[in-house]
């Protein structure tokens, strides 16, 4: 059965309509159309999520019966492959995003995930025996189990909706949680066709799953406050990330944050030929049009060969131009929307304001005077407390800094709020790798290296975040250790 263009939510194992009838428009970046229509979740949406996720963890089996959830993520797997076609469109349609990249990191990719968690849950040691102890009430036996955290909110963004929405739920759902997921406004779609695929094709008992989308900003705020969520789990900026956090304090309800980056690729001196750390550069950029909070869109080159490597970047950059995302051959689809275009600009005249050089891009294309793109876009002469070399511009835009020697490298690297990723190119191996050491980052390349997988720990250091995504890490934000003891059994 068709998932495209899925505007119910799913709520207690049902599709249906937000309370009212309420519905906003989806809107295509590439031709600024509206696509279709999405479900408007109401405030009565969220307390049936609530409500409903509640009691499937405390009513039901589904916290202890693994057998069950692995079940209905295989189910869910399968069926998930069956509409790859469908997801990519879906994609395109309301992301904006390049066939190219749905065919790798924004659909194919987090396929993955289902297979991982599914085995990672299957052997996952549930109890560790601690032995045997003289303690101060004699002889005892201890041991230790995980369970599952409980109701979790999971609150994803609109640059990478399938990857993200997929990292959170599945190691959720497999620890034993259950999960109301809330799509960005951006991209309802892609989350509500989750619940499609799963009131079509999967087992997963009422209230165990609940997907809402809505335009409307109190309906997250009612997720991080309500006394009945256990954790919640966010991707997005660093700014919103502060505000939840707060929220979260009056319940001390558990946080899962990944937040911004502003990340380093630090280019060593030894390096002769720029050309893979100049393709890394463009390529990163063009992915996902720069708005990636992991990508390195801070180039750091030595001042001996800083001309050098501007011009390789520039070169490798201005041939990948913005274009059709429909297309197979396009690497660079359009910004999401229209206020994002305007903050890319607003960032790019923000350098030209503070002494900085546009040496190729920054402006819109000329010949495409729809849809909200924007030139891929290198920015020299930057200076590390320029504005641009701070924030994070979540666009096509790289900005390229001098520096003197390996000390001075690692301390513009580290000199910022965010610590995400980054990269280290170098000839001897050796030396990049101990530069890179010395960066406080949560992931690092080197000389190319693809740290990406599901079962690669993802999340940041400083204000990128707290906790991890994917991996062993990320199965267990969603577990809770408890302890137990009792007497040793007399002989």
């Amino acid at each position: 059965m068709m998932i495209a263009n899925e505007p119910r939510l799913f709520l207690n194992g049902e599709l249906r309509g937000a309370t009212g009838g309420a519905t906003y428009d989806n809107w295509n970046p590439a031709t600024e159309e509206v696509v279709g229509v999405s479900a408007d979740a109401q405030p009565a949406d969220v307390e049936v999520a609530i409500a409903s996720a509640r009691h499937a963890f405390d009513e039901t089996d589904w916290s202890t019966n693994l057998d069950l959830r692995l079940r209905c993520l295989r189910q869910m797997h399968e069926a998930l492959l069956d509409h790859v076609d469908e997801l990519t469109d879906i994609t395109i349609a309301e992301v904006g995003a390049t066939r190219m990249a749905c065919s790798s990191i924004q659909v194919v990719e987090p396929m993955k995930f289902l297979p991982y968690y599914i085995d990672l849950a299957e052997k996952y040691q549930w109890r560790t025996d601690l032995g045997s102890a003289d303690t101060l009430g004699g002889p005892a036996d201890r041991w230790s189990e995980a369970e599952p955290v409980g109701v979790v909110a999971a609150i994803t963004p609109w640059n990478v909706p399938t990857q993200i929405n997929l990292a959170k739920i599945i190691p959720a759902l497999a620890a034993g949680c259950t999960v109301i997921l809330k799509a960005a406004p951006d991209t309802p779609w892609s989350a509500l066709a989750l619940g499609h695929v799963i009131a079509e094709h999967c087992d997963f008992p009422p209230g165990v799953i609940n997907i809402i989308s809505s335009s409307q900003n109190e309906i997250g705020e009612l997720l991080t406050t309500d006394p009945r969520v256990d954790m919640i789990s966010f991707t997005g900026s660093t700014a919103t990330g502060r505000r939840i956090m707060a929220a979260a304090s009056d319940n001390i309800t558990k946080v899962f944050l990944e937040l911004g980056g502003k990340s380093a690729m630090v280019i060593l001196d030894d390096v002769e030929d720029f050309g893979m750390a100049a393709a890394t550069a463009a390529f990163g950029t063009a992915t996902v049009c720069g708005q990636g909070c992991a990508l390195s869109t801070r180039v750091l080159l030595p001042r001996s060969k800083y001309d050098e490597g501007v011009a390789a970047i520039a070169a490798m950059m201005a041939a990948t131009p913005p274009g059709d995302p429909n297309d197979p051959g396009t690497m660079l689809g359009p910004l999401i929307n229209a206020a994002q275009r305007d903050r890319v600009e607003r960032y790019v005249q923000s350098a030209i304001d503070e002494g900085a050089r546009v040496v190729c891009g920054g402006k819109r294309p000329a010949d495409q005077p729809v849809g909200y793109f924007y030139e891929p876009t290198l920015i020299a002469d930057v200076t590390n407390d320029m504005t641009v070399a701070q924030e994070e511009i979540f666009g096509p835009v790289l900005v390229a800094i001098a520096y003197d020697d390996d000390d001075d490298a690692v301390r513009i690297a580290n000199d910022s709020i965010f610590g995400l990723s980054g990269h280290v190119f170098g000839a001897d191996e050796e030396r990049a790798l101990g530069v890179a050491r010395r960066i406080r980052t949560g992931t690092m390349s080197i000389n190319g290296g693809v740290w990406y997988g599901a079962d690669v720990p993802f999340g940041g250091y400083k204000q990128s975040g707290i906790g991890r995504e994917m991996g062993v890490a990320g199965f267990e934000e969603y577990l809770e250790t408890k302890a137990y003891a009792r007497p040793t059994p007399k002989p």
